[in-house]
């Protein structure tokens, strides 16, 4: 039985390894780290079927990353780390918009932004990355208004992180849907 320090790091290096571009020596380090995992480590478990996504969706296999996604969120779903929890539901949901399943895309970005938004303090970039992966959504669907009002609170967010490449393309989404919605009327 391996102890969860054990399985920490071995997730550890799968991780470094995906961040390297070294995918094959990524995937082995994961699976290990998985076979690894006692029944009663569903934590554990659930973050590398998270990292197992994270590899899926850079090599382009989006059933895959759902699966693992799906199979994390589950995992996680009585879990008290909401902002694993919020974290993972979100790259679930983009998968989802990859995918231009935007029923389930948009069901995933809203609970992924109320667990954020319930968490006292859920960090200004995961925040704003989740608003404007639900601004990036309800843009492609065409709920105009709801999108612009995301796409200004990203905004604001990214404003005083002081990530002005993302403030720039928050501000020029929310002025092209402030146009289009001059443009209807």
């Amino acid at each position: 039985m391996a102890s969860r320090e054990e399985i920490a790091s071995i997730l550890q290096s799968g991780v470094a390894a995906r961040r390297d571009g070294r995918l094959g020596e990524a995937e082995g380090r994961l699976n290990q780290a998985a076979a690894l995992c006692a029944p009663d480590q569903s934590f554990e478990r659930a973050i590398i079927l998270r990292e197992l996504g994270e590899l899926a969706r850079h090599r382009h296999d989006l059933p895959a990353a759902q699966a693992h996604y799906e199979q994390a969120v589950a995992l996680l779903q009585n879990s008290p780390d909401l902002l694993k929890r919020a974290h993972t539901i979100r790259h679930l949901g983009d998968v989802y918009a990859e995918q231009r399943n935007w029923p389930a895309a948009e069901g995933c970005f809203a609970e992924a932004l109320s667990l954020y938004r319930s968490h006292p303090s859920p960090g200004a970039l995961d925040l704003a990355n989740a608003i404007r992966a639900g601004a990036s959504m309800k843009t492609a669907i065409g709920r105009c208004e709801e999108a612009r009002a995301l796409w200004v609170e990203a905004g604001q967010l990214y404003e005083s992180l002081g990530i002005t490449v993302a403030v720039e393309e928050c501000r020029h989404q929310a002025d092209r849907l402030a146009g289009d919605k001059g443009a209807g009327q």
